[in-house]
C-alpha cells in the first residue's frame, strides 16, 4: 500500500489498522523510554509535520524513494530524539508506512493512556474550559467507566450551545448545559451512560 497521511484526530479504518500495529510495536520497542518517546512522537506531529506541510508530504510521496526518505529522516532528526524512536521511524521508511506516523502517534497516545487507566477524551466547545467544567468533565467519566479522563480541548465557535466529545473515533455528543452539570439527574445518567457504553466499546479487550 502506498504511503497515506492522516490529517485527522478521527481515522479511517485502514488508517487505525496500521496505526495500531505500529504503535503496538513503538510501545514494545520503548520499554522504560516509553513516556519520553510518546513525547517527542508529539512533537514531530505537532512541531514538524504541522508546521512544515512540505515535510510531510514528501514522507509521504509514493514518488520519493525509501531511502531518500530514510535519509531524510536522518538528516531531520539524528541526534535530536531518541535512538529508538530514529530507528523506528527508518523501519516506516522502509516499509513505506512513514505516512502513517499521525496515525501511530494517535493510537500508541491511546493505548498508553490504556495502559496507565485513563481514557483520552477530547472536548469541542464554542468557548474555553473553565476548571470546574473540566473536573465535571472528569466526574462524569469517572463516574461512568471508572478511568481518569485525559481531556483534549478544541475550541470552535461554529458549535453555538453544543459541546462533542470525542474517545478514538466515537463521537459522543451532548449538550454544554448537560455535560458541564446544568441538567437534570435522568438525562446527566443518560450522558454517562452513553459515554459507558461508547468506552465499552472502544477499550474492552
Amino acid at each position: 500500500m502506498a504511503d497515506s497521511t492522516a490529517q485527522s484526530t478521527a481515522l479511517d479504518s485502514d488508517a487505525r489498522q496500521v496505526g495500531r500495529l505500529y504503535a503496538r510495536a513503538l510501545l514494545d520497542v520503548s520499554g522504560a523510554e516509553v513516556d519520553r518517546v510518546l513525547e517527542e512522537l508529539q512533537a514531530i506531529v505537532d512541531e514538524c509535520l504541522d508546521r512544515y506541510p512540505a515535510l510531510e508530504e514528501l514522507l509521504a510521496s509514493p514518488r520519493v524513494t525509501s531511502e531518500q526518505k530514510e535519509a531524510m529522516v536522518d538528516r531531520v532528526f539524528g541526534g535530536r530524539i531518541a535512538p529508538v524512536l530514529l530507528n523506528f521511524l527508518k523501519v516506516l521508511c522502509r516499509r513505506r508506512r512513514v505516512g502513517y506516523v499521525r496515525a501511530i502517534q494517535t493510537v500508541a497516545a491511546e493505548l498508553r493512556e490504556e495502559q496507565l487507566g485513563r481514557v483520552r477524551v477530547t472536548v469541542q466547545t464554542p468557548y474555553p474550559l473553565t476548571d470546574a467544567q473540566r473536573d465535571q468533565i472528569q466526574q462524569a467519566f469517572r463516574q461512568a467507566y471508572g478511568k481518569d479522563a485525559v481531556i483534549d480541548e478544541r475550541v470552535d465557535e461554529s458549535l453555538l450551545g453544543g459541546i462533542v466529545l470525542r474517545v478514538g473515533d466515537e463521537v459522543i455528543d451532548g449538550s454544554v448545559v448537560g455535560v458541564l452539570g446544568a441538567m437534570d439527574a435522568a438525562v446527566r445518567e443518560a450522558v454517562q451512560r452513553s459515554i459507558r457504553d461508547k468506552i465499552d466499546a472502544l477499550v474492552s479487550p
